[in-house]
């Protein structure tokens, strides 16, 4: 009996089932791998996300007064092409940078948007490539003047998109800013009566659906009445 092999067409149909069978395989460890990594970009999202707005609770209720005044600036940002601020103010909730450093007192707290130039990660980046994170920094204060605070800190929060602070005096009366240092009747060596805060972090499969986060904090004690003067 003559031994017969496979034909042309034998050969084509096998190659295409073979095909179809491993693009079906490529496809489902694709996608079972992609599911993985967003899952772990949004793990690793919200954690970020929890603590920093942990932290900001922490250090504006932990708000404090200072020579008889308060002292709270929040003003916005010119960087890049999200929507940021600063903030800066006076608490009581110091964290220590080493064992040598009192661990305890009235420090200087402030936040703000630091650009970061860096190459794509493995979740993608943002079209410019730029990247920005969020910096706190803590200095026991000695009574100089804010600006020669805030030269020492450390990354809380990365990939930010923006980070907007709103604040409320005692009337429940919005402003955009607030300076404790002008002579704007409500803001002067005040705190304002409640902060609102926002942070938005980027979403690298979809630019125009980022993470939002927000959160509203009370600050009762946000301003000095001395004696004999009635509250406004």
């Amino acid at each position: 009996m003559q031994n017969r092999g496979f034909t042309l067409i034998e050969i084509l149909i096998a190659f295409f089932i073979l095909s179809v069978v491993l693009s079906t395989v490529y496809t489902a460890y694709w996608s079972t791998f992609r599911v993985a990594s967003v899952t772990e970009y949004e793990s690793e999202i919200y954690a970020m996300a929890r603590t920093t707005m942990n932290r900001v609770m922490i250090d504006l209720s932990a708000l404090s007064p200072y020579g008889g005044k308060m002292i709270f600036i929040a003003k916005k940002q010119d960087s890049g092409k999200g929507e940021f601020m600063s903030l800066q103010f006076l608490s009581k909730a110091h964290i220590a940078f080493d064992e040598q450093e009192i661990n305890h007192g009235i420090a200087s707290i402030s936040y703000y948007v630091q650009e970061v130039d860096g190459a794509v990660d493995a979740f993608g980046a943002t079209e410019d490539k730029k990247k920005y994170s969020l910096i706190r920094t803590d200095d026991l204060y000695r009574g100089a003047n804010m600006e020669a605070y805030g030269q020492r800190g450390f990354s809380l929060c990365e990939r930010v998109q923006s980070l907007i602070f709103l604040f409320y005096d005692t009337d429940g009366k919005e402003y955009k800013t607030w300076d404790s240092s002008s002579d704007n009747q409500i803001q002067k060596n005040k705190a304002p009566g409640m902060v609102t805060v926002q942070l938005t972090l980027v979403n690298p499969d979809d630019q125009d659906r980022p993470y939002r986060f927000s959160t509203r904090v009370y600050l009762p004690f946000n301003r000095i009445e001395l004696e004999g003067t009635p509250a406004s």
